[in-house]
């Protein structure tokens, strides 16, 4: 599995805040495949082929809001960041706190939506993304102030973003956040989709082979499926809530084969299939 090397200001871990962790775990790792572990008494790591891509963090009779799933950004100076989300009129529910990863703080946008950050306890930052049972794409919806949601994540972490048009539809508005020209996140005006008093929000895609069979498994292990499975530019989609609640959107992507290149070890390369040519080469 690849693993990327992630710059500040991009999308770095996930948390799900979940009202049943033990529940929430036998979902993940039976619709995922996750390998979930305690790290301590309130919060879990999911790995998949060893490498972290999310954790579980219990929040039964301690939190007022539904079970949801928190997208955290990259930061080397988090103090100086939660002093900037201040200064830009987002503001700070949980001051700097030391957690598994490093440190972090959990915030709210200009526009209503609840996100964090983590300063990360090493100097690398290297995450699992783009692969099945790993995120793949990252995503704000604004059912208000879609433009000033746009000048708060560029002002906070310098984002470089790019709007794209619909053809089809005048009233389209989305915004994407570039890192070397390559699209890492996105800003949805849901103006319209939803009641104005729904908080926006960010959403995490996760990825899987096959949208319909990870529908059929997440009604099997107790989630239901919000929009069935349909297709988009994309890649095939489906909209689910998991066992306790959380809604989260799963995406079909390719699984990641590795080519061998010049200088790879050829002791790591199978080459059963070499053998067998040569042995029909000699017999002729």
């Amino acid at each position: 599995m690849p693993a990327f090397e992630a710059m500040p200001g991009m999308p770095y871990w996930i948390d799900l805040s979940t009202s049943d962790i033990a529940k929430s775990a036998h979902f993940y790792e039976n619709v995922l495949g996750w390998e979930i572990e305690e790290v301590n008494d309130g919060y879990r790591m999911a790995r998949l082929q060893g490498l972290p891509v999310a954790g579980l963090i219990d929040q039964r009779g301690e939190s007022s809001i539904p079970d949801t799933w928190i997208t955290y950004f990259l930061s080397y100076d988090l103090d100086a960041t939660a002093k900037k989300i201040a200064e830009l009129g987002g503001r700070i529910l949980a001051e700097p706190t030391d957690v598994h990863l490093g440190r972090m703080i959990l915030a709210v946008d200009t526009a209503g939506a609840l996100f964090g950050v983590i300063e990360p306890g090493s100097e690398e930052s290297f995450v699992a993304a783009g692969e099945p049972g790993t995120s793949v794409w990252h995503e704000l919806t604004t059912v208000s102030k879609y433009s000033e949601a746009i000048d708060f994540y560029g002002e906070l972490f310098t984002w470089t973003t790019s709007e794209m048009a619909s053809a089809e539809d005048d009233s389209f508005r989305y915004t994407t956040a570039l890192a070397d020209g390559s699209a890492f996140a996105g800003i949805f005006d849901a103006k319209g989709h939803f009641p104005p008093q729904v908080p926006s929000f960010w959403q995490s895609y996760l990825g899987v082979l096959n949208a319909d069979d990870a529908a059929a498994k997440a009604k099997e292990f107790g989630g239901d499926v919000i929009r069935k499975p349909w297709d988009s530019e994309f890649g095939r989609m489906v909209l689910i809530s998991d066992s306790t609640g959380a809604t989260i959107t799963l995406c079909e992507v390719e699984e990641y084969v590795e080519e061998a290149a010049e200088g790879d070890d050829l002791f790591d390369i199978d080459l059963s299939a070499f053998e067998e040519q040569f042995r029909k080469q000699e017999g002729q």
